[in-house]
């Protein structure tokens, strides 16, 4: 590179890349893929994820499903049916999965996905934004055992994409603030 090109010129040199993935991933499987398989993974997906809107929906729900104890994936009707084991190694396995494929989604499709997130959840957006920007509870919604970088990487992109939004959704100021104040109560604040 000449000494004269400058690096940040070209948009692409400036773009946050995801930390590399671990080379083996062929045991977990997609599990929104439309495989005739019968194993646990594809029903979840199947039967559990498909409805949700998102991945960052997704994640949101699997990661609620976990026990914050004991890191075993608890739902209600499979893990009676097919087993705690079973149910728990599925869940795990489709938490993986969404996350890496979050970890491939560029910064557009979070603030996308972010927003359709509050709109299936019917909240009001200013507040849920404030919430998450100040709870950070998004924090604790990555696999366990996902490394460290992959994490990070997830919450950076995650906490742009609520500062976009936030940018975009200013709150809105009370009416009493927006209204001019009379010389008495100028001279009132003053002391």
């Amino acid at each position: 590179m000449s000494s004269e090109q400058n690096p940040f010129d070209d948009p692409q040199s400036t773009e946050f890349l995801a930390p590399e993935l671990p080379a083996d991933t062929s045991s977990i499987q997609d599990p929104m893929g439309d495989s005739t398989s019968d194993s646990l993974p594809d029903y979840v997906g199947a039967s559990v994820l498909r409805d949700l809107p998102n991945d960052l929906t997704r994640m949101i729900y699997l990661a609620s499903l976990r026990d914050c104890n004991s890191g075993l994936y608890l739902h209600p009707e499979i893990s009676h049916q097919w087993g705690l084991h079973e149910a728990d190694q599925a869940f795990r396995i489709c938490h993986e999965q969404v996350f890496r494929r979050l970890l491939t989604a560029r910064l557009p499709e979070y603030v996308c996905q972010l927003q359709e997130y509050i709109r299936y959840t019917r909240g009001e957006t200013i507040t849920m934004l404030k919430t998450w920007k100040s709870l950070q509870a998004y924090r604790a919604t990555v696999p366990v055992g996902a490394l460290a970088a992959s994490a990070e990487f997830f919450f950076l992109n995650l906490s742009i994409a609520l500062e976009i939004l936030s940018q975009e959704n200013p709150p809105l100021q009370p009416a009493n603030e927006l209204m001019p104040r009379s010389p008495t109560d100028q001279r009132e604040a003053r002391h």
